[in-house]
């Protein structure tokens, strides 16, 4: 009797498959649960770098334009933006840039001479002309076809080949090549940067009265495409002559790294679904400039 009730200790069949089966089921639920945080996280971390790197170059960016130089009393330029549609604006119709802006400005920037100021390297020049490009490549193929995303690029032309070539003269706009600005993978200053926007904001005095007009720099609408500003005149010719470009209004729409994959392996029917894929994957940062006063 003792040696039979020795034989039956241990697990079932039935209670070894429960246990087995619950097992199962405890693990796949934990890997899910697993799965969902790292999803999270990752796309977390994604958002939080794109928008590092955004807030990073509207920085930079404002950096520049705080020490603008602009010279009244003469005809030549020493600001220009403009809409660039030229090259690749985006992996398909619905997710193109929407402004593809070239902005071009002289300032005493002060990585001039690369940063080596006050050395050797210093030849004593104090203006450099900035052009900040945004464009649809791959940074680190010249070619700029095999991974592009949104990019935004940043030519900085140290002060002596600014007075040679760029300074006193009745058109920088024409001087700069934006092919140049881009293909030189040194220019490149950040990514999944959609959409980039120039806020110009001018003073003048209207009936006894100061006045402000706000033009922005944008591709659709009925909003202006292009703004030059030179020493005795602006363009476009809405202003009066007294009118003085004060402070700027940057703007950067930014998309995660997960969000620039789908852009670039999905095609999307209408705009309507590009813009709800947009607004979800994307991250919207401003910063307001007040520029020097001559």
């Amino acid at each position: 009797m003792m040696k039979n009730q020795k034989l039956r200790k241990g697990f079932t069949l039935v209670e070894v498959m429960t246990a087995m089966t619950i097992t199962t089921v405890i693990i796949a639920v934990l890997v899910g649960m697993t799965r969902i945080s790292m999803d999270s996280w990752k796309e977390s971390r994604d958002k939080t770098r794109a928008g590092r790197l955004a807030k990073e170059s509207l920085e930079l960016m404002a950096h520049d334009l705080e020490s603008m130089i602009i010279r009244s009393g003469n005809t030549y330029e020493w600001m220009y933006a403009k809409m660039d549609g030229s090259g690749e604006l985006g992996p398909s119709q619905n997710a193109e840039i929407k402004n593809p802006l070239e902005f071009s400005f002289f300032t005493a920037a002060t990585d001039r001479y690369d940063g080596q100021i006050g050395t050797n390297q210093d030849k004593g020049g104090d203006v450099s002309l900035v052009t900040y490009r945004l464009a649809y490549r791959d940074q680190l193929d010249p070619a700029g076809k095999s991974f592009p995303v949104y990019s935004l690029y940043r030519n900085l032309v140290n002060p002596d080949e600014t007075f040679d070539t760029y300074l006193a003269q009745s058109s920088i706009q024409s001087l700069v090549n934006g092919a140049d600005v881009v293909n030189d993978t040194n220019n490149f200053l950040a990514e999944n940067i959609y959409n980039l926007t120039v806020t110009f904001i001018f003073e003048y005095t209207l009936n006894g009265n100061l006045t402000q007009k706000r033009i922005p720099v944008m591709q659709s609408g009925s909003q202006f495409n292009e703004v030059s500003v030179r020493g005795d005149s602006i363009e476009p010719q809405i202003l009066p002559d007294d009118a003085r470009l004060t402070s700027i209004e940057l703007g950067a729409l930014v998309v995660s790294d997960s969000a620039m994959q789908v852009f670039n392996n999905k095609r999307f029917k209408d705009n309507e679904a590009f813009a709800a894929a947009l607004k979800e994957n994307s991250s919207y940062f401003t910063k307001s400039v007040a520029l020097p006063r001559p």
